[in-house]
């Protein structure tokens, strides 16, 4: 069955374009509507349809916006639009917003069917030539930091979308600052299933699927408890289940840690190919950095293993990158420049900063992008 999700503000073409699909032809299954483009991308998200039959007039949210979205956040869902207007200009734009196809309102039947099922086995053709990957085993990535207010949070989710998106590797974030973790505030999804509800409901492993928030496509979040007192219903057990079985099913499972060596951190680190310590320049964050390292040489941490980053790095304050690097006896392994405007901007408007216009100028994510394309193996 191809999957389509309708996105038009009038019920009257929703319902005539579902009943030509549903009746006449049964390789077509309708799994959702939506009534203007910003449902059309949540559902897109929640359904995860094949085709997209989109409107190009809707309300709040217009279709080529919506269809620009989707092809961003779910690049493996196509969608068609639909307008009244037939010039070449109209064409041109939705082609440009990501579209795959293009149709005349009113709609002709045959038209419609023909454009999809011409859109559908281009999607299958690329699809039959991915790679399929046998005995999965994610590598797992810890963002670290012996002092809040660094900016691991915002390294760990916007890593989790560039391997997603640059590398086209699914991924799974799991924020593991069970008492104050920040993700689903970063993404403004704080009334998401968490890890929480997953133990509450006394739920199995293999059920997990359902307590994961899907972001965008070939990401999955696992969010943290709400309030701090959540955590100490969560065991290492726990934590180790989750990552266990969560292994099999993704490339990477990037874990954002509390700022505390409690047994589900020290597990998670333990488990991790790359720790990433993240230290800004202040001085009060290297100190800690430093006695941090230590601690972890004690562990028996290989200098493989732990990857010093340099955060927010500004020489014009007093410090510099050298002088960190004499003080920790140990190089940076990735340094990021100062982007406070577009990070601000992104944690107040609940979005991942890689995803967003001001984002994507920003010095941090061509740096980040950079050492992202560099694991491409």
């Amino acid at each position: 069955m191809i999957k389509i999700l309708i996105a038009d503000d009038m019920e009257d073409t929703r319902t005539l374009i579902k009943k030509l699909l549903t009746l006449n032809h049964g390789k077509y299954e309708v799994v959702g509507e939506a009534i203007n483009g910003e449902e059309a991308v949540s559902l897109c998200g929640q359904l995860k349809p094949d085709i997209v039959l989109m409107d190009i007039n809707m309300p709040v949210m217009n279709g080529l916006e919506a269809t620009e979205r989707i092809s961003i956040m779910h690049p493996s869902i196509d969608v068609i639009i639909m307008s009244v207007q037939a010039e070449t200009e109209y064409l041109k734009t939705a082609m440009t917003s990501g579209a795959k196809g293009f149709l005349i309102k009113p709609v002709d039947e045959a038209e419609m069917i023909h454009v999809l099922d011409r859109t559908f086995e281009k999607k299958a053709k690329v699809e039959s030539h991915m790679p399929i990957e046998a005995n999965k085993s994610a590598e797992i990535i810890s963002f670290y930091a012996f002092k809040g207010g660094v900016g691991k949070s915002l390294l760990a989710l916007n890593t989790s979308v560039l391997l997603s998106q640059k590398l086209q590797k699914k991924v799974l974030l799991v924020d593991l600052d069970l008492h104050f973790g920040d993700i689903s505030l970063m993404l403004n999804k704080h009334l998401e299933k968490n890890i929480l509800d997953f133990v509450d409901d006394g739920a199995d492993v293999d059920q997990l699927p359902q307590y994961l928030y899907h972001f965008i496509e070939n990401l999955d979040v696992l969010f943290a408890p709400l309030s701090p007192e959540g955590a100490e219903y969560i065991s290492k057990g726990t934590i180790e289940n989750v990552m266990t079985n969560m292994k099999k099913k993704y490339d990477y499972i990037i874990v954002d840690t509390g700022v505390n060596f409690e047994d589900h951190t020290l597990y998670a680190l333990d488990q991790s190919q790359e720790v990433m310590v993240v230290s800004s320049m202040e001085m009060t964050s290297i100190k800690n950095t430093k006695l941090g390292i230590d601690v972890m040489k004690s562990l028996n941490y290989s200098g493989d293993k732990v990857k010093i980053v340099l955060n927010r790095v500004e020489e014009k304050y007093g410090i510099k990158v050298s002088d960190i690097e004499k003080i920790f006896e140990h190089p940076a392994d990735l340094i990021l420049p100062e982007s406070k405007k577009a990070a601000l901007m992104s944690i107040n408007q609940g979005q991942a900063l890689a995803l967003t216009k001001l984002g994507k100028q920003s010095k941090l994510y061509k740096k980040l992008t950079k050492w992202i394309q560099s694991k491409k193996r």
